[in-house]
């Protein structure tokens, strides 16, 4: 199954097999309940109309005359003739014996051999004697008193005024009323309990294996959709790590913490928002001042453009933090409404694993560079101490070719000799010079070994201004303005290095401005109060851009001490160490540095130590 998968909240399907299973197994058995009460309700009507001596007997007296008359025609007639005389009677008073007030609803004649040889009904009287009063569901209760002499047989409906049968009526109705109503209570109690919580279950196990998905039950009620509903937050949570996996490891090669986080939190928003039920998800660069955030483009680097001010209470927003700084935020849109609980774990989930995963590519990130740093201070220092080796030979033999001049032991003549001598001390000036920028390079050293010391910053800076004209070909001009003798404690060689990378870059931004400066301006100032020192280094160049050419602006300003950002394109090489000014002078002399651009043109970086 594909690492991106989306999660899906699981709906119940319209007609539910189950339900109706269910229903209409319920349905069967208070249908069979009900009818076996029935005829359990007539079995004991019976036996109490039976039961009851006196009413049955003035049943009986009613039958009696008609009773008596069948038998004189039975003893006054052969046995071949008794059945013709006894229809005769009956056709002619059954219809009035059955229209009475009694119960006697049928009368049925048989012969010898039973068979029927007369039957007469008055249906009207069955449907009036069986009513609500003393039947409980079917109406059609009727018993028979057979008389064996006469060979007659009467059928009677449920009689009239009965207390003892219109009180056994409603206690069947209550048996009935609380056997329908317990089965019912007991179904929905295991339709609640077992039998809904299983049908979404199933129907959210058919929607995974249907659309190949992460489905989740909306609003779990019972522990086994809770339990279901964890085993998917479970998976969730491992397929969106080893999505964010993926995404660290494509980012093993950016320059820098910004470039880092920036393409991160891009990446990141896919798998998420195929995981989580978001109709959007946007990612967010904290720009570590005022609550600000940068909203990040899905498509490519963050522009000047889409500045926020995220609040804290905003229950879809989720901020993300490393090692106690907070690097930015993702805010989402629900694709339907959520509990608070629900959008709670759903923002665990996603900080556990975002957080996680931007930790490890911050310090893999910063593990390559500072492996990237301690091989360029080996380097460094090693270059230098091999440099410094050569330039000394050098020395010494420009020093020996001087002295074999000044005792005479190379003789020439005098204005060739003077053109020599011009040349040895030019070529010892260079070496002299050359000395000089490996020694700035070697301040790398330094690095792991400060050596603090009481030095003159105003003299440190017209140093560093003097060998820094030296060593570029290109048309600058330094103007320092300093105030009076300035003396700290610093680390004098990291300083020396710091301040000789920003003409640097100085420089190479004026060059790189179109069209050319044809001459350009550098401004240093120092300024010293209250224990505070403040050097700005200006130029006139064309401010701090994009390698795009957008005039860069606060807070975006300040990534240009990221390490590795560089403004300019990508054909241009690597920058000199903006980083390292930064480190120099925030972690070696616990100073800040911050740029600006100058609202007349140029680019201004201010230190304070």
């Amino acid at each position: 199954m594909s690492p991106h998968r989306q999660t899906r909240w699981s709906s119940q399907p319209k007609a539910p097999i189950l339900r109706l299973v269910s229903v209409l197994a319920v349905l069967l058995i208070d249908i069979s309940f009900l009818m076996a009460l029935d005829t359990l309700f007539v079995s004991q009507k019976r036996a109490l109309i039976h039961d009851s001596m006196e009413e049955f007997n003035e049943l009986a007296n009613i039958v009696e005359p008609l009773r008596k008359e069948l038998a004189y025609i039975r003893q006054t007639n052969r046995p071949d003739n008794y059945m013709e005389k006894a229809k005769q009677y009956l056709d002619a008073n059954a219809a009035t014996f059955l229209a009475g007030e009694h119960p006697w609803y049928q009368l049925i004649l048989t012969d010898d051999s039973n068979t029927i040889q007369a039957v007469y009904t008055n249906q009207q009287k069955l449907a009036l004697f069986n009513n609500a009063k003393n039947c409980l569901f079917s109406r059609t209760f009727h018993a028979p008193v057979r008389n064996y002499s006469t060979k007659i047989t009467l059928f009677y409906a449920t009689p009239q005024g009965w207390p003892e049968i219109e009180a056994m009526v409603r206690r069947y109705w209550l048996y009935a009323i609380l056997f329908v109503t317990l089965t019912w209570l007991g179904y929905w109690w295991l339709y609640r309990t077992l039998f809904m919580p299983l049908q979404r279950v199933g129907s959210a196990i058919e929607t995974m294996i249907r659309a190949d998905s992460i489905a989740m039950i909306p609003n779990p009620k019972h522990a086994i959709e809770e339990a279901f509903n964890q085993l998917a937050r479970n998976q969730r949570e491992v397929l969106l790590g080893l999505s964010i996996d993926h995404i660290v490891d494509a980012l093993h090669d950016q320059p820098d913490d910004l470039a880092i986080l920036e393409e991160y939190l891009r990446h990141v928003v896919e798998p998420i928002q195929k995981m989580y039920p978001f109709a959007e998800l946007q990612a967010y660069r904290a720009l570590g001042a005022n609550n600000q955030y940068r909203l990040l483009s899905p498509n490519g680097p963050s522009t000047g453009q889409g500045i926020r001010t995220l609040s804290a209470t905003d229950p879809h927003l989720l901020f993300l933090c490393v090692g106690g700084r907070e690097y930015g935020a993702l805010r989402w849109t629900p694709l339907h409404p959520m509990t608070p609980r629900e959008e709670q774990m759903i923002a665990q989930e996603i900080s556990k694993q975002t957080e996680n995963g931007l930790a490890r590519a911050l310090t893999r990130s910063r593990a390559l560079t500072e492996e990237r740093n301690r091989f360029g201070i080996n380097l460094a220092t090693n270059m230098g101490h091999d440099l410094t080796n050569i330039i000394a030979t050098g020395k010494w033999d420009l020093n020996t070719i001087k002295r074999a001049l000044d005792l005479g032991l190379v003789s020439m003549e005098e204005t060739k000799g003077k053109f020599f001598k011009e040349a040895v001390e030019g070529l010892k000036s260079n070496l002299h010079f050359l000395q000089e920028m490996v020694n700035i390079y070697r301040a790398f050293g330094y690095a792991r070994s400060p050596r603090y010391e009481e030095i003159d910053l105003t003299e440190l800076i017209h140093d560093i201004s003097r060998l820094f004209l030296q060593s570029t070909s290109k048309k600058i001009q330094i103007q320092f303005e300093p105030a009076a003798s300035l003396s700290i404690t610093a680390e004098p060689r990291l300083l020396r290095m710091a301040l000789f990378n920003l003409l640097g870059n100085a420089a190479q931004a004026m060059q790189r401005q179109d069209p050319p400066i044809r001459e350009g301006l550098i401004c240093i100032r120092l300024m010293g109060e209250s224990g505070l020192v403040t050097l700005t280094v200006s130029d006139n160049g064309p401010g701090i851009r994009s390698p795009q050419g957008v005039l860069l602006q606060a807070p975006d300003i300040n990534q240009i001490f990221q390490s590795g950002f560089t403004t300019k394109d990508s054909h241009s090489g690597g920058g000199l160490g903006l980083a390292w000014v930064k480190s120099i002078v925030e972690e070696f002399h616990h100073g800040t540095i911050h740029a600006s651009n100058l609202t007349e043109g140029g680019a201004c970086i201010t230190i304070h130590l």
